[in-house]
């Protein structure tokens, strides 16, 4: 994907707390403004403080998620959300986030949108932690509601990355945001139970 200049009035947008509304139809007022103040620090170049906020953030929707069994912080509009725990490549601790995905045939498919858009002059977006922990060991554990299961992931490319991702953005309409703001291609990953009988699919 060639790099893209952004004109000033999408610099504007990126920047403005008023602008920013993400598409989040049928969900809660509490998801949408936790959804629209994460969205605003994506369009800020990242600092300690951001990510000091983004940190304690995880830790409220890990809270809120675990201790509701899913019933709440447990969907993004009409995208349903689980929180997946992926092996450090260089720690090798366990890392838990929460992730929104599109279920289809027994698996889950989701998007690995980078921590901010890219900054007009500034750094660019790239991809988060976890995509890196899963290319490295594809085994995770996944957590939906109040069922835990291990997975495996598979990295998609080609044809089958793009119509993945087609599917996605029409459950989840804004991550089409984070494209338009991306020098690179947003990867879309598989995430298949290993428990999964292939007659089911």
């Amino acid at each position: 994907m060639s790099q893209t200049s952004t004109r000033p009035e999408d610099k504007a947008a990126l920047s403005s707390w008023s602008s920013t509304r993400p598409q989040m139809e049928n969900t809660n007022p509490l998801v949408q403004a936790f959804t629209r103040f994460n969205v605003y620090l994506y369009s800020k170049p990242p600092n300690k403080y951001v990510k000091k906020v983004n940190k304690s953030f995880l830790h409220l929707h890990l809270f809120l998620y675990r201790k509701s069994r899913g019933r709440v912080m447990g969907h993004f509009g009409r995208l349903d959300a689980m929180l997946l725990t992926t092996r450090g490549r260089r720690t090798g601790l366990a890392r838990t986030l929460p992730i929104g995905y599109v279920y289809d045939n027994g698996r889950y498919i989701v998007c690995a949108a980078p921590g901010h858009f890219d900054v007009p002059g500034g750094p660019q977006a790239s991809h988060p932690a976890w995509y890196h922990n899963v290319k490295a060991t594809p085994q995770v554990t996944v957590d939906i509601g109040p069922e835990q299961f291990p997975a495996t992931t598979r990295i998609l490319t080609g044809d089958e990355r793009d119509r993945r991702w087609r599917e996605f953005c029409e459950v989840f309409p804004f991550i089409a945001e984070f494209q338009k703001r991306a020098s690179r291609p947003i990867p879309v990953i598989e995430i298949t139970p290993d428990d999964l009988d292939p007659q089911h699919l």
